[in-house]
């Protein structure tokens, strides 16, 4: 949030109508952000992020259906990569039943998480065509209060009891997470100013999946089938060709 405030350069101008769409766009965050912590406790880290960045796929429809857009081939081919990605990356078979209780609910919050974000790329961008990119930082800002609020209250209805040990042990992890997140956002607007966009989006999308595959491997020492890590390999060619 601190870094669309920094960013604004033309003032902020809220528009009644722009609150709408970032109260939709806040409650759809809500939800994956919620759900994505649910599915990163039961289920594997690398390929719960893969499945979550196939979001755009939303955006794509949403250009090709409602917005007339016209596709290349590599966007077809992106999202042909995407689905045989989806397959080669399914679960193990596992004997045990609560095994299989645990990857039920990794399944239902992780398509329910990926639903979510992938309608608030799509949300993202009606506001922008309507609003023509004027109200981007504003947007923004409100959604994230508002997420910021309502996150903060469903934490305290689920752990209210345990508020002080969770302020005190998991601070440092919100600091990282948010010192990492204004990085990441800083270094994309270097980025952007460096090379082309058409560019620097692939880029980013392959690198993006390779650091949390080598994060899974190194730090949460997650174990893959050979099929498995062929469909990361070619979810990180889709995002590449869908970005390009």
């Amino acid at each position: 949030m601190v870094f669309f405030i920094i960013t604004d350069r033309n003032g902020f101008s809220v528009p009644p109508q722009l609150w709408i769409y970032a109260i939709i766009a806040g409650v759809l965050y809500c939800i994956s952000s919620f759900l994505t912590y649910i599915a990163l406790s039961c289920g594997s880290f690398a390929i719960s992020m893969l499945i979550l960045s196939y979001g755009l796929i939303f955006n794509i429809v949403y250009g090709l259906f409602f917005l007339k857009e016209e596709a290349d081939i590599f966007t077809y081919l992106g999202l042909m990569l995407i689905m045989i990605s989806l397959f080669l990356t399914r679960g193990k078979k596992e004997q045990n039943k609560e095994n299989k209780k645990i990857s039920f609910k990794w399944l239902i919050s992780i398509l329910i998480s990926f639903f979510g974000s992938g309608m608030f790329g799509v949300i993202s961008r009606m506001q922008q065509i309507r609003f023509d990119n004027s109200c981007t930082n504003e947007f923004m800002i409100i959604v994230l209060c508002f997420s910021a609020i309502v996150l903060f209250a469903t934490g305290m209805m689920t752990d209210g009891k345990n508020t002080g040990y969770v302020i005190k042990h998991g601070s440092i992890y919100t600091i990282l997470a948010g010192i990492s997140n204004g990085l990441t956002n800083y270094m994309v607007l270097v980025v952007n100013e460096m090379v082309p966009i058409s560019l620097a989006s692939p880029i980013r999308s392959g690198v993006k999946i390779i650091i949390t595959f080598l994060i899974s491997k190194l730090i949460f020492r997650e174990q893959f089938l050979k099929r498995q890590i062929a469909g990361v390999l070619l979810g990180t060619l889709a995002l590449v060709l869908l970005n390009l």
